[in-house]
């Protein structure tokens, strides 16, 4: 399993100069970075009632990012409130590149995040901001100041303001649910009391499609954030179903049976107009688009077990992807462009594993219980994916080499098919 090496190049001292960070798949290092406790304002106009710290919101966001490594606060030569409380040199013997610091309040009526970040080699504070929302939002406020810390360090954008959707069978029906990217803030979106699949956000994040037996038969709907409820997509006879929006969100590709089996359709979003890609008697579903929109991977038994292939976004040059696993299907394509995430059967259960698109470097990720529906994080470094490990299942998420896994799902239901969410900016609301 390859690991992430992180080439750290920290610029002298200036305010305008950043820190960056090259990645490679050689080996792992990570950038040190110390979390302090945010105090409050002694301006503040209010008290600012929170179950959880800023910090440990802050830590836990960059923990769970492949670029850094955050020292417990049992090892800081000291805490400090101000850049004038550091001492250098004790911050350089410890390893620590980076200092989190900061402060937050009340004033008329919004919650505010005061932010700093200390680069230990410059003696310079590189990075100040002030946050600002909803006291009810202090959490995606945090996220996102956790998303610009990521930034300004390493030039990627974060992920700690996106959110996932799933199906939960919680409420006695399977139900669209949606909850932040850390599993905070969860909220249920349907109300269909039926059998939901495969749900899909737009590129925008204005929308979510899926497929709902909610009129007795497969037909997709799509959910619109903004009107606050859902609409019928497509409702031909037989199947409606495993849609995935192409990047630059116009067309939708999906699975229809109209004209007998399963076949991939591509749909225009606005008029609605269909064309037809695969043409045979097997069957073909769970259609994923390249980043670039040139290409669709996707499911079929053509071969005579379920696997993955590859074909132009018009449904020419079909190509197969995957020969191990007797049973490999949901197929989702990196953002980057580079791998592709399925689920795979190859002991009698089913497990996570990446390929590359030139079929090369397959890896399994998992190996514990069935672990199903992969998704990537729109950074294309973190997936989330279903796994009955524990009995039920559960939504789950880790790095793309399988390691810093996290639980976000923990009520005693089947949680299945999760959806990694575009970023937002809900730290602004």
């Amino acid at each position: 399993m390859r690991a992430i090496l992180l080439i750290i190049t920290i610029f002298a001292i200036s305010f305008s100069q950043e820190v960056h960070l090259k990645i490679t798949d050689r080996a792992a290092e990570r950038i040190r970075v110390a979390v302090m406790p945010f105090v409050e304002d002694p301006s503040s106009m209010g008290d600012l009632v929170s179950a959880d710290s800023i910090d440990d919101i802050i830590s836990a966001d960059l923990d769970f990012s492949p670029f850094f490594t955050v020292l417990e606060p049992e090892f800081f030569p000291k805490i400090v409130t101000d850049e004038k409380d550091i001492m250098q040199s004790d911050w350089l013997t410890s390893g620590v590149q980076t200092i989190v610091f900061g402060s937050y309040g009340l004033a008329e009526g919004e919650a505010y995040i005061y932010l700093k970040l200390y680069s230990v080699p410059n003696g310079k504070v590189i990075y100040k901001k002030t946050y600002r929302g909803l006291p009810e939002n202090l959490r995606r406020i945090a996220h996102a100041a956790s998303d610009d810390i990521v930034r300004k360090i390493t030039g990627e954008k974060g992920i700690a303001q996106t959110k996932i959707a799933f199906i939960s069978s919680r409420s006695g029906n399977k139900e669209i649910y949606v909850c932040d990217y850390d599993g905070y803030n969860l909220n249920k979106l349907t109300s269909h009391k039926s059998i939901i699949l495969s749900p899909d956000w737009s590129p925008d994040g204005t929308a979510l499609t899926f497929t709902s037996f909610l009129k007795g038969q497969p037909q997709l709907y799509i959910y619109e954030f903004a009107k606050g409820r859902a609409r019928l997509l497509s409702g031909f006879r037989g199947l409606n179903t495993a849609a995935s929006w192409s990047p630059d969100g116009k067309k939708i590709a999906l699975v229809l049976s109209k004209d007998g089996n399963s076949e991939i359709y591509v749909m225009d979003v606005k008029k609605k107009k269909l064309k037809r890609l695969t043409k045979n008697f097997y069957i073909d579903t769970s259609p994923t688009w390249s980043p670039d929109g040139h290409y669709i991977a996707f499911c079929s038994d053509r071969s005579g077990t379920p696997q993955i292939y590859i074909m132009d976004s018009d449904g020419a040059n079909v190509r197969r992807l995957t020969f191990d696993g007797d049973y490999n299907d949901q197929p989702s394509w990196s953002p980057k462009g580079d791998k592709i995430a399925f689920a795979s059967r190859t002991r009698g259960q089913f497990d996570i594993a990446v390929i590359d698109v030139s079929g090369e470097n397959l890896v399994y990720l998992t190996s514990l219980g069935n672990n199903e529906h992969p998704d990537w994080a729109p950074d294309g470094y973190h997936i989330v994916f279903a796994s009955d490990r524990l009995g039920t299942y559960q939504i789950y998420e880790f790095l793309w080499d399988g390691t810093k896994i996290r639980r976000i799902t923990n009520i005693a239901a089947n949680n299945t098919s999760p959806s990694w969410s575009p970023r937002f900016n809900w730290g602004q609301e």
